[in-house]
């Protein structure tokens, strides 16, 4: 079980760029790929992501996030439309810019998770979360695992137990509010 430790700090990181700069499936699936790839290569931890077609989401656990977002925006300027295949997306994109947000909290880092998780669903992609692929709430309900997601400090946010964590993260993600009151009753397993 990974610990968020002192020296690492949490952030969310939003990559934005043109209208359909990640609307090819094939270009998240690359970036994907692409952030494992940094993600292994650099050491910090990645709490959550979500990929949408003009924007890309990650909460990043990392000593030195301007380090991280570097190696991403570099990574991903110079390697994702590089196949053929994407040719279309590299002519017609617009430069990437970055925001990084720092999350205090554990609460600060259970509610920006659960925004970011939940932007498909709020944007029409899907009509249920668990719909969405290309974000790593599948990997906290256990529909699919991507291997670079650290899912231990989120669920532990939750409860000790899995079992129950992986509900209890389901009925608060899936809630159509939430309350403060709400988010304080859950987030007692720090």
């Amino acid at each position: 079980m990974t610990h968020i430790s002192a020296e690492k700090k949490v952030y969310c990181y939003t990559l934005e760029g043109s209208r359909y700069l990640f609307a090819d499936e094939r270009v998240k699936m690359h970036l994907i790929d692409l952030i494992n790839e940094i993600h292994r290569r650099n050491g910090w931890l990645l709490f959550a992501f979500c990929i949408l077609d003009n924007s890309a989401y990650f909460i990043i656990g990392a000593d030195k996030i301007a380090a991280v977002v570097r190696a991403i925006q570099t990574t991903v300027r110079k390697n994702l439309w590089q196949p053929p295949e994407f040719r279309s997306v590299r002519e017609n994109r617009m430069e990437l810019n970055g925001q990084v947000e720092k999350l205090e909290t554990m609460a600060e880092i259970v509610f920006r998770s659960r925004e970011i998780h939940r932007l498909p669903l709020e944007q029409g992609y899907v009509n249920a979360l668990e719909d969405y692929w290309w974000s790593s709430y599948p990997t906290y309900t256990g529909l699919h695992i991507w291997e670079m997601v650290d899912r231990s400090v989120l669920s532990m946010a939750f409860s000790p137990d899995p079992y129950v964590a992986r509900r209890q993260l389901e009925r608060f993600y899936n809630a159509d509010t939430v309350r403060t009151y709400e988010m304080n009753e859950i987030l007692i397993y720090k």
